[in-house]
């Protein structure tokens, strides 16, 4: 979350209510705050140089989205990513992406394929810059333009559903380079076969990708919990 002097900074355009929701969602979807976080209203309010109450109806919002409970006594935490949550989203998305990747290499044009590579591209040299924000921004325009070259409007909508979630889990994979690595090779590997029409062949690719990065998500999580260190990119 942007801050200058303790501040959060909000920006003309607009409105309060949606640039605070704004502002607290990016801030738990990007990790800068982490899992069990308490969100104390006042002081959040003091930070963003507003009144509690948008910042109240904001954490509300959030809460029927998923990213924060309320705590027995009042006040609301940043939800932990559950097992239940990495085996359910990690499985569905397998599913959905597999058969989007499938639809994709059939009907993609050729300016569409070439844009793919680009994107791969320039992720590798982001990596090699240590620019996070900036590889998990191409990373999310990868999968977006897959997810529109499936050519399915009601496929693209059920994995929008879930962005959420994938963004999360995105943001947490890109923390480490060695694990950025194996995803942008994935990629590079998908763009290939694509080129080939190997449809059968990129679902496998993807599938395999996806549940890859389960399993990595899973081994992570649980190593920080030990409080092994990682291995940044930055």
């Amino acid at each position: 979350m942007d801050s200058e002097g303790g501040q959060l900074r909000l920006r003309r355009g607009k409105s309060l209510r949606d640039q605070v929701y704004g502002k607290l969602k990016d801030s738990i979807l990007k990790g800068t705050f982490e899992a069990q976080k308490r969100l104390i209203e006042e002081k959040l309010a003091t930070q963003l140089g507003t009144s509690r109450t948008p910042v109240r109806e904001a954490i509300q919002k959030l809460e029927k989205e998923g990213l924060v409970y309320r705590l027995p006594r009042g006040g609301y935490v940043v939800r932990s990513i559950t097992d239940q949550d990495i085996d359910e989203v990690f499985g569905i998305r397998s599913i959905l992406e597999g058969y989007a990747a499938y639809l994709a290499t059939l009907r993609i044009s050729d300016e569409e394929l070439n844009a793919l590579e680009d994107i791969v591209r320039k992720g590798q040299d982001s990596l090699k810059k240590g620019d996070l924000e900036e590889l998990i921004r191409l990373n999310t325009e990868f999968h977006d333009r897959l997810y529109r070259a499936s050519g399915s409007k009601l496929l693209c909508s059920i994995i929008n559903d879930l962005r959420d979630f994938i963004y999360r889990f995105r943001v947490m994979i890109f923390r480490y380079r060695s694990l950025a690595e194996i995803s942008l090779r994935d990629h590079e590997e998908m763009v290939g076969m694509m080129k080939l029409k190997n449809a059968k062949k990129v679902e496998t690719i993807v599938k395999k990708h996806i549940m890859r990065g389960k399993r990595l998500i899973a081994k992570k999580i649980k190593e920080e919990a030990r409080g092994i260190k990682k291995d940044g990119i930055s």
